[in-house]
């Protein structure tokens, strides 16, 4: 068990957040070490395993019981109790990881060297999340290294990096253990792919430069972080607006040619259909000349006909307020921003656990919002972590990708790096830039090459200008998705096979045996 908690321990503090980012290139020696054992039961591999992922999770997501005790008026027990089950639900991913690992290995006589990297990718490709992350997401600064993510997303790098864990083990388990040869063919493979990685980093960083360089079209941006506290922005709502018009009349004075608010900038509901944001109650533009592209709540049935339903939304105007586009955040978060099955029992938004969740409806387009030809993708919150998701929003071909976000929920704690971590390989598998506007930080700009480029603090007023380049680069990732996961699902069902076709063989004897009674 010790080894397993080791192995949770090297996983997080290798994670974004704590930021050594070495780490992740051995992590997971220890829990192979405790695995690779032909005695053990399915019990205890499992244990081992849930071990793994409970103490990697609770490690990197100490940040939720703030947030749930703070913002979901849970009493402390109850805050860390939920935390708790949080991580357990979370790790299971890596539990699932450990014992296919470890039957595989055993069953099958696969090598972890084969089998940990294929088993990893699958895990991280099938088992479902709240907060999907990747081992890859550790090595968001080493920019070379991430130039891939445009060829084969970030299961690519995840399986070179536990590759890299697995034939560190087998040597060393051939050295110490004396079991097996040292696996010179892994090696060969391991080394081949990180060499070849690096060199396509180096020629694909240059051509994206390149790319940015030689274009014939920029736009200035201003992103406006207005640090509002969440208990400050539904209190004072009036205050949130002063300030973001005052710091985007700092911008526009600056040049700005569009202008970015966070999620819920403005803090009203606005009734579907307006034609102009300066006709609603506060108006939304007043001093500014400017487009602007902010987050709020779009009210539909606000006017009495029908249900009264709101969404959280993005706003994209001209300089005179018109309204230009919407889009409805369609990938809404549990338990946040909707209640699972509330639908279906709206008492659940009544009850002491759920009544501040909040009852968002679901939008249904993913389409672009234009201004001047220039088409923008927005992703509202945590959209931006899900690449499949952003793969969607590609099939309208933006040229810019925004991210509308409020962190201020999550505190003084590493989410907020996290969360841009996790955000900046979107640039990379789709080679567009992306403008990051966050409440309280971190707001930023991140190039094609996943440069950060610029980014605020967390927790202080801010503003940022960066000249943005739309691209129509079309990556392999963006046109295939997660095509390595598919080649791993079909090598697992290779080494499967005699198993499944003994499975077969049994079912179609039974039905036979049943048959003839």
């Amino acid at each position: 068990m010790a080894l397993a908690a080791f192995s949770g321990v090297l996983y997080f503090v290798g994670f974004c957040g704590f930021d050594q980012f070495y780490l992740t290139w051995f992590c997971l020696i220890p829990v192979m070490w405790a695995l690779d054992d032909s005695t053990l039961n399915r019990k205890e591999a499992v244990t081992i395993a849930w071990v793994f992922g409970l103490v990697t999770h609770l490690g990197g997501y100490s940040w939720i019981t703030g947030m749930l005790r703070d913002f979901g008026h849970l009493p402390l027990p109850l805050a860390v109790a939920g935390y708790f089950l949080l991580c357990l639900a979370q790790g299971t991913l890596l539990t699932v990881w450990g014992f296919a690992l470890h039957w595989v290995t055993n069953r099958l006589k696969i090598s972890f060297v084969w089998s940990a990297p294929v088993l990893m990718v699958l895990a991280e490709w099938l088992w479902p999340a709240l907060f999907p992350s990747y081992l890859s997401n550790s090595q968001y600064r080493q920019i070379t290294f991430i130039q891939s993510l445009d060829v084969w997303g970030p299961l690519g790098l995840t399986f070179i990096l536990t590759q890299s864990s697995a034939v560190l083990y087998q040597t060393l388990a051939s050295l110490i253990r004396k079991r097996g040869k040292v696996p010179k063919l892994g090696w060969a493979v391991c080394v081949t792919l990180v060499i070849t990685n690096f060199g396509y980093g180096l020629g694909a960083t240059a051509n994206i430069d390149d790319t940015v360089a030689l274009a014939d079209r920029r736009i200035k941006i201003g992103i406006v972080q207005v640090n509002m506290g969440i208990y400050e922005k539904f209190d004072q709502p009036g205050e949130g607006l002063r300030r973001h018009r005052e710091q985007s009349a700092e911008v526009q004075a600056q040049g700005a040619e569009l202008i970015v608010w966070p999620e819920s900038g403005y803090n009203y509901g606005i009734p579907d259909g307006v034609t102009n944001v300066n006709f609603v109650n506060p108006p939304v533009m007043t001093g500014i000349h400017t487009p602007v592209l902010f987050g709020g709540v779009r009210v539909v049935g606000s006017d009495g006909r029908g249900t009264r339903k709101p969404y959280n939304a993005a706003f994209l105007t001209d300089a005179d307020g018109n309204v230009l586009g919407t889009y409805d955040k369609t990938y809404l978060l549990a338990f946040g921003e909707y209640v699972p099955l509330g639908e279906t029992f709206p008492w659940l938004y009544d009850t002491a656990l759920f009544r501040h969740t909040s009852h968002f409806y679901r939008g249904t387009h993913t389409r672009s919002l234009v201004l001047d030809d220039i088409r923008y993708g927005v992703l509202i919150c945590y959209e931006d972590i899900l690449p499949g998701f952003v793969r969607t929003v590609m099939e309208d071909d933006p040229q810019v990708l925004v991210n509308m976000t409020n962190d201020a929920w999550f505190g003084k704690s590493r989410e907020p790096l996290i969360h841009l971590a996790l955000a900046a390989f979107r640039a990379v598998e789709q080679r567009r830039f992306l403008v990051r506007s966050t409440n309280t930080g971190i707001s930023a700009f991140i190039d094609p090459a996943g440069r950060i480029v610029q980014q605020t603090p967390v927790f202080a007023r801010a503003n940022l200008l960066h000249d943005v380049t739309p691209l129509d680069v079309r990556t392999i990732y963006a046109i295939f998705g997660d095509w390595l996961a598919v080649l791993c699902l079909a090598i697992l069902l290779w080494w499967t096979r005699h198993a499944l076709i003994a499975v077969g063989t049994q079912i179609v004897g039974k039905k036979t045996q049943t048959r003839k009674r």
